[in-house]
């Protein structure tokens, strides 16, 4: 198995891997990291980055490449109903006689606010397991994390060359994707165990080239 630096990319000899004391020394830029953490960031490898999942969309062209997963799941045949009975029964109720009547009662309009705070959130939800994305994409020593529908939604950039690892976490019972080094960056919640296991693997296969 080939280990590479984290920090420069450049092969690690076996000699200098010691294995009892889990460290891996790189002659290149002189650097002592733990040889479990450059291990963890190593694709599995039974992992085929040519084996495409369905709802799953890679590109690669020159020194860019980019892997995007689709949100869209059963999920959405429960929340988009759900969601549509919710606003229209709350909101209607509260805002919609104001609206008809042309009036507007304070009191039944804060009562209101937490209903309303609800259906957004209940329609992001239901936008996002019909027609949301997450979005890696590299460019010019550059990696771009974006999670949301079009070119609405979140969007982070760091350093290609400062990410050391990969990561799946867990926060609460849900799963997430986290890119880790000089900073954080968690992504990748609402997309399937299967897509997210995809996704991981290939930006680790693309860590260690």
């Amino acid at each position: 198995m080939q280990v590479s630096c984290n920090q420069c990319k450049r092969k690690i000899s076996s000699e200098n891997i010691n294995v009892a004391k889990d460290t891996a020394f790189c002659i290149n830029c002189e650097s002592l990291t733990s040889l479990s953490s450059i291990l963890s960031s190593l694709p599995s490898k039974s992992f085929d980055s040519t084996q495409v999942l369905k709802g799953v969309k890679v590109e690669s062209e020159g020194q860019t490449w980019s892997v995007q997963a689709s949100h869209r799941s059963f999920m959405a045949l429960y929340i988009v109903p759900f969601t549509l009975v919710w606003s229209g029964f709350s909101l209607s109720g509260i805002y919609g006689s104001q609206i008809i009547n042309r009036e507007f009662i304070l009191e039944q309009s804060l009562v209101g606010l937490p209903f309303l705070i609800g259906s957004i959130c209940l329609v992001t939800i239901a936008l996002m397991s019909i027609f949301g994305r997450t979005l890696v994409s590299y460019e010019q020593g550059k990696v771009r994390v974006f999670m949301g529908i079009g070119a609405i939604g979140w969007n982070r950039k760091a350093d290609w060359n400062s990410i050391d690892n990969i990561k799946e976490g867990d926060f609460h019972r849900t799963k997430y994707l986290a890119l880790e080094g000089k900073q954080r960056l968690n992504f990748g919640w609402g997309i399937s165990s299967e897509k997210r296991y995809f996704v991981c693997n290939y930006l680790k296969s693309k860590l260690n080239t």
